[in-house]
């Protein structure tokens, strides 16, 4: 899936040349379910406690990835995404959970409503008349684009550090849908 994604963004780029877009890296891309921000380790380890409970009750499903969009709107694109659905109702459920366990752990509520997308590109600012064309025509051309499904078996809590080369990723829990494995710190 992420060779897949890399291919179009490096289609996109010739089309897109010049224009103030920086790519996501493949190894990088992922779907954010619930985005916790800075905090400490105890409110971490609360909610991590919290998700392995709650993980065995969460049921395995295919997450399907389709259509490039932008947020926004394509006049304003500031994120680039894939879009990522579940005909199931298992990624909602772990979604609406996730909510209920960050608040309960003191965590402010999330502000917008969930969207299932992979972010593959951010907008760093405007866009030139030319490039808000050719963006535009890009997208409508890719707006059906099918990446296919991939079974999702478990759901990471992740730590991200940001860095000037991008954001450094490493995993604090594995939590296996009906069960859980922990990683390393």
């Amino acid at each position: 899936m992420r060779e897949r994604i890399a291919q179009v963004e490096r289609a996109a780029g010739p089309a897109l040349t010049g224009e103030p877009i920086r790519w996501t890296r493949p190894e990088t891309i992922h779907l954010t379910l619930r985005f916790l921000g800075e905090t400490t380790a105890a409110g971490v380890d609360s909610i991590r406690q919290e998700a392995e409970a709650s993980a065995r009750s969460w049921a395995s499903f295919d997450l399907h990835l389709v259509g490039l969009g932008c947020f926004p709107d394509v006049r304003r694109p500031r994120i680039i995404w894939v879009g990522a659905s579940d005909e199931s109702g298992s990624l909602q459920t772990i979604v609406r959970d996730l909510e209920q366990l960050a608040r309960q752990a003191g965590f402010s509520p999330e502000e917008r409503a969930f969207s299932a997308h992979l972010t593959i590109g951010r907008v760093r600012d405007r866009l030139s008349p030319d490039g808000a064309r050719r963006f535009a025509s890009y997208l409508g051309e890719s707006s059906m684009m099918d990446f296919g499904s991939i079974h999702i078996e478990s759901v990471d809590l992740m730590r991200s550090e940001l860095k000037p080369a991008g954001p450094v990723y490493s995993l604090m829990a594995a939590l296996a849908l009906g069960a859980v494995r922990m990683g390393s710190s």
